[in-house]
């Protein structure tokens, strides 16, 4: 029996008690059913189909007091649900992670990180498993990236590490809420990285791998303007590139939000959404194979970024071919797109 029928059987039989005997509790029969196979003993289908909703559940003190009022009904043991390929390194990297907070040296964290990666390479998370086992790995492997940073004062590492020992019992609502923690603080980190990288790609100046737009709309005519499709689909072309919009040709940082307030509804996620729809459509789709879309903020203002990769083969535009020369968006002439598509695609 796989996973999901056999914690569906579970349910079943939990469930039936339940409409049988809720009369008895029927203050507690929701939030039980609620908290019935809590996220991380169910499987996405399940949670669907159950309306099994963790994070609603996080005013309660601990989901293990509410896990032991139904365990006489449905006896599960808990990590036997999910294979050792994930539980077995998981547990070692929190039991080196616990030393790890007595390391003061840059030197010395950085060679346990080294080993403590080692062990993250061997974790393997089943494709049926809850989001949250995802959840886990995707934060361990920022959580590294976070700890090997040298510029990272030991405190905020420190802080992540004690963090980590909250989520070795994931039957308490405690280690969602440190998940969260975790992931907030990671977020910020990645964010500031990120500035970091783009503001000194911004110092290089408009080159063959970098194109500066300060609107995606013109600022007189007030049309949507498409300089920025043709920058894209030039280096879709060529190679590989970054097109910042909220950049000026100056290098100022000047932001989106004076466009995202006239166009857009003040919705930064409507005008993320409205320019992707926008190059995948004039692509024909290829661009959601080889274009990411990135807000960032810098020096108080948000910019977009998209990050283009080279196509397999070449992108057209309203029936025209754009290259990336000299650090300028320039359309290929007619009689040398065969040449074009021999030194670039062959």
């Amino acid at each position: 029996m796989d996973l999901n029928h056999y914690i569906a059987n579970k349910f079943k039989i939990f469930n039936e008690y339940l409409e049988m005997h809720w009369q008895h509790q029927p203050l507690k029969y929701k939030e039980i059913q609620t908290l019935l196979f809590f996220q991380a003993y169910a499987t996405i289908d399940l949670m669907v189909r159950a309306e099994i909703n963790l994070y609603h559940s996080n005013e309660y003190p601990t989901l293990s007091y509410y896990y032991q009022r139904i365990e006489k009904y449905i006896k599960i043991p808990t990590k036997e649900l999910f294979p050792a390929s994930f539980h077995r390194p998981y547990e070692q990297i929190l039991n080196e992670f616990k030393y790890l907070c007595f390391y003061q040296d840059n030197l010395d964290i950085q060679k346990k990180i080294d080993n403590i990666y080692s062990l993250y390479q061997k974790i393997a998370v089943p494709n049926s498993s809850h989001g949250i086992y995802h959840e886990i790995h995707e934060s361990l492997q920022h959580s590294i990236e976070f700890l090997h940073d040298p510029k990272i004062a030991i405190q905020h590492k420190t802080k992540i590490l004690y963090r980590w020992q909250d989520i070795d019992n994931l039957e308490m609502a405690s280690a969602y809420r440190s998940l969260a923690k975790i992931q907030q603080t990671l977020s910020q980190y990645q964010q500031q990285s990120l500035a970091e990288k783009y503001l000194s790609l911004i110092d290089q100046s408009e080159n063959n791998q970098i194109e500066f737009k300060q609107r995606t709309t013109d600022l007189l005519s007030h049309k949507k303007s498409d300089s920025w499709i043709k920058a894209c689909f030039a280096f879709m072309n060529t190679r590989k590139g970054y097109v910042f919009i909220g950049v000026a040709d100056d290098q100022s940082i000047v932001g989106i939000e004076q466009e995202l307030h006239e166009h857009f509804q003040g919705s930064l996620d409507l005008m993320k959404r409205g320019l992707l729809d926008k190059l995948s459509h004039e692509s024909q789709k290829r661009s959601n194979i080889y274009t990411t879309l990135e807000d960032i903020r810098i020096e108080g203002k948000t910019i977009l970024v998209f990050k283009c990769n080279k196509s397999d083969r070449p992108v057209y535009y309203k029936g025209d071919l754009y290259m990336r020369n000299n650090g300028q968006t320039i359309r290929v002439p007619p009689e040398l797109i065969a040449c074009f598509q021999e030194e670039f695609y062959c």
